[in-house]
């Protein structure tokens, strides 16, 4: 009976991009530390301690060889305790890299020897279905046919049950047109599966690839079913306008991944974290009930409950002239809407106010650390007589300006 108490039932945790290169590398630390904070984070629960699975979205190696998979599995085994599964799925790209005679690709056939596990997997914990789909074997190819029959028989056979629980769905890239980085501009998504998947409201769908960070509102989309990006576990990547792949200063320091805990009535609550501090980032309660009336997180209605960021009080722009460059130094804005801060704009403009030079800097969101100021070097352009910066959140709501005229 649905209450107003989340109550769980099951719990398990969801990662992606690991990229593990060697044996007790900074990928293989991080890896184990995700897992015992997992646990550490189950431990702590009131009312129900178990964690129930990993799930592992791909991207598990950084180049697919044998000793790059024991490594993966020796970690994981290392951590793993009674009664906790693990379901993973074998990326196209790095874990399935052509090798060998003929260019034969080989990951696969890695993956499974190693770890004993299967690339495609149909597997139920209590009342719930969980559905994970690696890479085919043909070369040049991500998907098969073969596999649009597998997942059409796992989820008919997963809402025949029971229509109204969630059915958890797990393949490397997003599925396009959804979550951030999924876009064809963006070039991490993939539409494989998407017809089939979008008869089905009941599906959460967890995907990896871009590397784009979770806590980004837009990594988490409804439509016609819910999918989730899972961040990554090793470097951030991002889209500005229309520059793909941005890497800003410490885009390597992070470690993401969920939480997620399902109630008795199926409701989905999924809890973001950063695995290096143990900081939980963002949080949100799904009813996924076979039923889209109850989305909630479509970006139309998640732009339409945002507000734009605002700058503390009394804050101004300091400088630095260097001949022809500028250095400018701001405090950071503050969230009026729950959702993270994206990035400033700097803007120099003439004295008529006609922009004559533009740039941005990313809000370092995507890890767990409050960053009072932020700085960066400008050149500035012929005729400059204002300088102004503002911040935005993801769906572009921008603040009032902070402006400066003398330097």
């Amino acid at each position: 009976m649905k209450t107003d108490i989340f109550s769980p039932v099951l719990r398990f945790a969801v990662c992606s991009d690991l990229h593990i290169r060697e044996e007790n590398d900074v990928q293989v630390q991080r890896l184990r530390q995700l897992m015992q904070r997992a646990y550490r984070l189950a431990q702590e629960s009131e009312s129900y301690r178990a964690l129930d699975a990993f799930l592992f979205a791909g991207d598990l190696t950084d180049g697919g060889t044998p000793a790059q998979y024991r490594a993966f599995w020796d970690a994981v085994q290392s951590e793993l305790q009674n009664g906790t599964r693990v379901i993973a799925c074998v990326a196209r790209a790095h874990d399935n890299w052509e090798q060998g005679r003929a260019a034969v690709k080989t990951g696969l056939r890695h993956f499974r020897e190693i770890t004993g596990l299967s690339t495609d997997t149909h597997l139920r914990l209590g009342a719930f279905h969980f559905i994970a789909i690696s890479t085919c074997e043909k070369k040049g190819r991500y998907y098969s046919r073969k596999q649009k029959r597998f997942l059409k028989r796992a989820l008919a056979q997963a809402t025949k049950e029971n229509p109204r629980l969630p059915v958890f769905v797990m393949q490397h890239e997003h599925i396009t047109g959804t979550v951030y980085g999924s876009s064809s501009f963006d070039g991490w998504g993939n539409g494989w599966f998407k017809k089939i998947l979008s008869r089905y409201p009941q599906v959460v769908h967890f995907s990896g690839h871009s590397h784009y960070p979770l806590n980004d509102p837009r990594s988490v989309y409804q439509s016609d079913f819910t999918a989730v990006g899972t961040g990554a576990l090793r470097y951030a990547e991002f889209t500005v306008d229309k520059q793909r792949t941005v890497h800003p200063p410490q885009h390597e320091t992070i470690s993401q991944g969920w939480i997620v805990e399902v109630d008795e009535a199926g409701r989905v609550k999924l809890d973001g974290y950063d695995f290096l501090s143990g900081t939980r980032l963002c949080s949100y309660l799904l009813d996924v009930q076979g039923d889209k009336k109850n989305f909630t997180l479509s970006p139309a209605q998640q732009k339409a409950r945002s507000s734009a960021p605002r700058f503390p009080s009394g804050a101004k722009i300091e400088t630095e002239r260097h001949e022809n460059a500028l250095t400018i130094t701001f405090p950071a804005a503050e969230s009026t809407d729950g959702f993270p801060v994206f990035l400033y704009r700097a803007f120099f403009k003439d004295k008529n106010g006609e922009t004559l030079a533009s740039d941005y800097i990313l809000h370092e969101y995507w890890f767990a650390h409050e960053k009072p100021f932020y700085t960066c070097t400008l050149e500035i352009p012929k005729d400059a007589a204002l300088l102004t910066v503002t911040a935005e959140n993801a769906y572009g709501m921008t603040s009032a300006a902070l402006k400066k005229e003398d330097f």
